[in-house]
């Protein structure tokens, strides 16, 4: 069934405003797209689903994590009944709430759930797909942090390697894996490695993004806390 232009423009106004940031704005205009767009199409229909998703992910950035949860949850219900537990939808969405689930506290539950999907997107995508890396560094910094330390290292050490090798040092994953690496060493105690690997990833957001940027003072300011100085 086709939408209706007034909800087609609706939703072109609400993802207007995700597209700028603005999500506190969006919030209330994406709940009611999505109850226009569930009453139209029905609850199980993936473009009805994705908006439960989407308003988990806005609700999760605006710190309401209770409720970002129950949207997460939600879709995943419905994704698994629609489209079945192994589509790639499916995961993404389990990705959202595992994250969420740890953030609240709920870490085993969490854990579980993000074990599960990065099994899965490894079976289906093989060990270098995007979206697989991405389950296995959030993975490894959760292991990291909540229950295997040696196992979480090895895990984020393997991701780095293979964003490195699969995408290079500029994509944003690889960034951001290097990021979790280096905290995960210094707490490690090698700690000159996660010095040059944090001078490095300095080099690299002073390069993209420029002196100014919010991630390349942030990384400075890690380092500065290292008793490293850059200039």
């Amino acid at each position: 069934m086709d939408l209706p232009q007034d909800v087609l423009d609706h939703g072109d106004r609400v993802f207007g405003l995700l597209d700028q940031g603005l999500d506190e704005q969006a919030e209330p205009e994406l709940r009611a797209l999505l109850r226009q767009v569930e009453r139209h199409l029905g609850p199980d229909e993936p473009g009805t689903v994705e908006l439960y998703d989407v308003l988990g992910g806005v609700l999760y950035r605006l710190h309401r994590l209770p409720e970002s949860e129950a949207m997460h949850r939600e879709a995943l219900t419905r994704y698994r009944r629609s489209l079945g537990p192994e589509d790639a939808t499916t995961l993404a969405c389990a990705h959202n709430l595992g994250t969420t689930l740890v953030m609240r506290g709920e870490v085993e539950e969490g854990t579980a759930l993000l074990e599960e999907t990065y099994r899965l997107r490894t079976a289906a995508d093989g060990p270098d797909d995007p979206d697989t890396l991405v389950s296995a560094k959030t993975l490894g910094s959760i292991l990291f942090t909540h229950h295997d330390r040696p196992r979480g290292l090895a895990l984020l050490e393997d991701t780095h390697a293979r964003c490195l090798r699969e995408f290079g040092r500029d994509d944003e994953l690889t960034l951001d894996t290097c990021s979790d690496l280096a905290a995960a060493l210094w707490e490690s105690d090698r700690r000159t490695e996660a010095a040059q690997l944090l001078i490095g990833l300095f080099q690299d957001y002073h390069r993209l993004a420029g002196w100014d940027h919010p991630l390349t003072q942030q990384t400075r300011e890690r380092l500065f806390r290292m008793g490293v100085r850059v200039q």
